[in-house]
């Protein structure tokens, strides 16, 4: 078991930056979920972690004790990469219990918790068959229960666990693993580019883009008050609606104005900031159809709707933009004119030229 803790870490290779001043600290047990598009740095992290990237500057510590130079097998992790590589020459049994064996652990052990793995990650159909037997997310289900069968480890690093494993699956092998996380008490660092596994296995998310650490905090959170622009896109499903607009005077009164929408503000952070271009940031799923008319009111027509189960998401074209509402009347018709209002509590404003957030609710 063990905390993390990363003090401004830049790391780079070839000439290219991959991580720019990232600190973090990982607390004992916990879910971390290293969250960002291709690109941004969150595999290059899991690799300094792990200890197979170099370091330019910073520090990395496990339980307080400097690893910042001390090489993989020091620092007693264990790495999942996306491919999951296994031995080639064994089965699926022996895949399992190969760190065991290398480490002499007696096989009555071994055997117990192969066979223990097996069933959580449901593979004991698997046992007595080979790689290269298997489909691909098979493979990679091994990997990562190869990697938690050995005990004694500081933390678990995995590289887009569920990439390569079919959508009906994941769900379950999300449980799994977070109950074996649960079980076992490791330390469980993940990287992926999918907000749905971040929001369904993380005790906080930490956003990632071009390298730079953007914001950490609990999903919850950080669907409520994204640090930046980038940070509200990556979190909600569907995605933030992001207008251009400006911060504006009219008789007296602050105003937050998108096109054709005008919302009145006493909002003394937005009254700073009279003049300034802005991104207007506003949920689908705080979008309501409604009857009346009003300044906080988008006029738009159905161009296109998703059915989510229980409610529908419609892309409504206002003119200017298409935006995304979730509401929960299915029997709305593309090509239909539709009224959609929010709550001046539900916007929020960003910086158009720096990104940051200016104020969540207006």
């Amino acid at each position: 078991m063990a905390s993390i803790e990363l003090e401004d870490i830049t790391a780079s290779r070839g000439g290219q930056v991959l991580v720019r001043g990232v600190s973090l600290a990982i607390a004992d047990r916990e879910r971390l979920v290293l969250l960002g598009a291709s690109g941004s740095g969150k595999t290059s992290l899991l690799r300094v972690i792990a200890g197979v990237q170099d370091v330019d500057h910073g520090r990395i510590r496990i339980d307080g004790r400097d690893v910042t130079h001390a090489p993989p097998r020091e620092r007693d992790l264990s790495m999942v990469t996306q491919d999951g590589s296994l031995q080639p020459h064994l089965d699926v049994r022996d895949n399992l219990g190969f760190s065991l064996r290398i480490r002499r652990t007696p096989r009555a052990q071994i055997d117990e918790r192969v066979e223990a793995e097996a069933r959580a990650f449901s593979l004991t159909d698997l046992l007595s068959r080979r790689p290269g037997t298997l489909a691909q997310g098979e493979r990679h289900e091994v990997a990562l229960a190869r990697t938690l069968v050995r005990p004694g480890q500081h933390a678990v690093l995995v590289d887009e666990p569920f990439a390569r494993i079919d959508a009906p699956r994941r769900a379950t092998l999300l449980r799994e693993l977070v109950g074996l996380q649960e079980g076992y008490g490791l330390t469980l660092v993940v990287a992926t580019n999918d907000q749905r596994i971040a929001m369904g296995m993380a005790h906080r998310i930490a956003v990632l883009d071009r390298g730079a650490l953007l914001q950490v905090d609990t999903a919850g959170e950080m669907h409520r008050r994204p640090a930046d622009v980038v940070v509200a896109g990556a979190v909600g499903d569907p995605p933030m609606n992001l207008i251009e607009g400006r911060i504006q005077r009219v008789s007296g009164r602050v105003e937050v104005a998108a096109d054709d929408l005008r919302i009145p503000t006493w909002e003394p952070a937005l009254t700073a900031h009279v003049g300034t271009r802005i991104m207007v940031g506003i949920r689908p799923t705080d979008l309501t159809l409604t009857d009346e008319g009003g300044a906080g009111v988008i006029h738009g027509t159905v161009r296109h709707r998703a059915f989510l189960g229980p409610s529908v998401e419609l892309h409504v074209d206002d003119g200017q933009h298409t935006l995304s509402a979730v509401v929960p009347t299915p029997g709305v018709a593309v090509g239909t004119a539709v009224k959609l209002a929010l709550e001046p509590a539900d916007v929020h404003v960003f910086d158009a030229v720096t990104g940051l957030a200016i104020t969540h609710g207006v």
